[in-house]
């Protein structure tokens, strides 16, 4: 069984807050980062983001990837409650933005990547529990999307 399995919530809690910190540390503000690999792996992605925020797209950006970094840092404290999070706000993002969830998801893997990045390849536990809350997380937005009502990409 992989050692973060047995862990307790409290031991990831803080290994996340650890992860977090250094991440703050030696990148200090990760958005241009992550926005740079989410468009280079989804290129559609930045029409969206121009479409729905033109005049300043760049606080939408900031917001997007802030509200992944909420996500990834309460997921073991609060679940619950980022589960509820995600639950309306993916199909939100699908029925009426027009958002597919593979593009939701691929900011959220891209946040999670740059902080990922930021993680000495000698700190096993701190990889295990952070790939564990972004493949959980990855999870809830794909189980989340059931929700959503089809969409016109969709029909």
């Amino acid at each position: 069984m992989p050692a973060v399995m047995q862990m307790d919530q409290t031991h990831k809690i803080g290994l996340v807050d650890i992860i977090l910190e250094r991440a703050a540390e030696t990148a200090g503000d990760i958005t241009q980062a992550v926005m740079t690999d989410f468009y280079n792996k989804h290129p559609k992605a930045k029409a969206h983001f121009l479409h729905h925020f033109p005049a300043n797209t760049e606080k939408l950006e900031a917001n997007m990837v802030e509200q992944a970094l909420y996500c990834l840092m309460d997921w073991y404290q609060s679940p619950n409650a980022v589960e509820i999070l995600l639950q309306g706000s993916v199909p939100h993002h699908m029925e009426t933005l027009n958002i597919p969830a593979d593009i939701y998801n691929g900011l959220l893997q891209s946040t999670a990547r740059v902080v990922s990045d930021t993680i000495p390849s000698e700190n096993r536990l701190e990889i295990e529990v952070w790939n564990e809350a972004r493949n959980r997380l990855q999870d809830v937005i794909s189980e989340s999307s059931q929700y959503a009502y089809s969409t016109p990409e969709q029909t």
